[in-house]
């Protein structure tokens, strides 16, 4: 049998990974599109406001960041018809493609932008 000391950096980093990893506080993406535990977006939800430097570019973003755009119950996946509808000239191109809905705009709008950022 092997002593104590020997097994106690492996205990220990263990232990901090459970603790990294069980306190950190997020939950996973699959999570929130599960549909546990929350309601459908509606037309009168607050739209968070963005920054123009961290605003999606929809004409360039790689699915996984149009990704971050999903809303609750939308099919097929929003950030697929995104990409699909490409290239856009301004954000309203979302709605007059038909790639969206009004009410869908009305929710992202603040988060995306047709411009690249240089």
């Amino acid at each position: 049998m092997k002593p104590i000391f020997f097994y106690a950096p492996l205990i220990l980093s263990g232990l901090v990974f459970c603790l990294v990893t069980g306190c950190s506080g997020t939950s996973t993406p699959e999570a929130a599109k599960s549909g546990a535990n929350t309601t459908p977006a509606s037309p009168t939800a607050v739209t968070p406001t963005a920054s123009k430097s961290s605003k999606i570019d929809i004409n360039t973003a790689p699915i996984a960041e149009l990704d971050k755009l999903e809303l609750p119950g939308t099919k097929p996946s929003l950030s697929e018809r995104i990409q699909g509808g490409r290239p856009y000239k301004q954000i309203d191109d979302l709605v007059t493609k038909k790639v969206i809905s009004v009410e869908e705009f009305k929710l992202i709008q603040n988060l995306v932008t047709t411009e690249t950022t240089k």
